[in-house]
């Protein structure tokens, strides 16, 4: 009956410890599958905020490249070429640009002829030499010879010279000398650097010179609507010149029309006309 009744024990401890066992592994395994869920999930998780994160730091950068863009798109289109939108040739002058058989300018609406209008004559038209200058009026000049240059200011930024020849045998003064070179200059054009306070500026004195003076073309003229309007005889240079020139008949020279314009906007900045016979 003992060893019956020791039997019984043992084989209930037997199972009691496979149960326990059992239990044991079921515990272990329940516990390993939470492990691998947790961080299933907190891949899922650490993914899903990565992938939030990307594709907002994605839309940051996409607005920023978008406002440059935009930005640098409106700073390119505030720059204008300055036009003189109003612009009509004075009563007299050519329709041709660089007209070489009417070489003229026009100040106040008065028309002054390169090779016919003497220095008195500009005078006398209320262009505005220095009084310096004009004291050398009576001054002889020799046969051949052509005067030093009279400067007049148009405004700030506009500037005129002036220089007159005596084509004679004989002595003149030079207030009886017909013109002969006529230089204009604007100090500044506008450019796509400059600030825009600085362009309106520099604009404004452009316009406010061709109140008072004026050619065949406008102050405002670029090169291709140089070369649109005279093309013929054009010579064009690599320093963004064009001059149209012809040979005199009586001197060892040439004289005509030399045009300087800015590299970067092809704008007028200079411009001369000169006259041998």
């Amino acid at each position: 009956m003992k060893k019956v009744t020791a039997m019984l024990i043992t084989v209930l401890l037997c199972l009691s410890l496979a149960a326990c066992g059992n239990q044991e592994r079921d515990a272990s395994k329940e516990l390993s599958d939470r492990l691998e869920e947790a961080k299933t999930e907190a891949d899922d998780s650490a993914e899903n905020d990565y992938d939030e994160e990307s594709s907002e730091a994605s839309e940051e950068i996409e607005s920023s490249e978008a406002f440059t863009e935009s930005e640098s798109s409106e700073v390119s289109t505030e720059f204008e070429i300055p036009m003189q939108e109003d612009f009509v040739a004075a009563e007299g002058l050519s329709d041709i640009y660089a007209d070489l058989d009417n070489r003229a300018f026009a100040y106040n609406g008065t028309v002054f002829k390169l090779g016919e209008s003497t220095l008195k004559d500009l005078i006398d038209g209320g262009i505005p030499f220095d009084e310096s200058d004009l004291n050398n009026k009576g001054n002889n000049v020799n046969a051949n010879y052509e005067t030093n240059s009279y400067t007049v200011d148009i405004n700030e930024y506009a500037t005129m010279q002036f220089r007159f020849i005596n084509t004679t045998d004989e002595a003149r003064t030079e207030e009886e000398c017909p013109l002969s070179y006529v230089r204009y200059f604007n100090l500044f054009v506008p450019q796509p650097d400059y600030d825009a306070d600085m362009n309106k500026k520099i604009t404004d004195y452009i316009l406010d010179a061709s109140r008072t003076v004026s050619f065949s073309f406008p102050l405002t003229l670029t090169k291709e609507q140089l070369l649109e309007n005279s093309s013929e005889n054009a010579e064009q240079d690599e320093y963004n010149n064009v001059e149209y020139y012809i040979d005199s008949e009586v001197y060892m020279g040439q004289s005509g029309y030399h045009f300087e314009f800015n590299k970067n906007t092809d704008q007028m900045e200079e411009m001369t006309i000169t006259w041998l016979p």
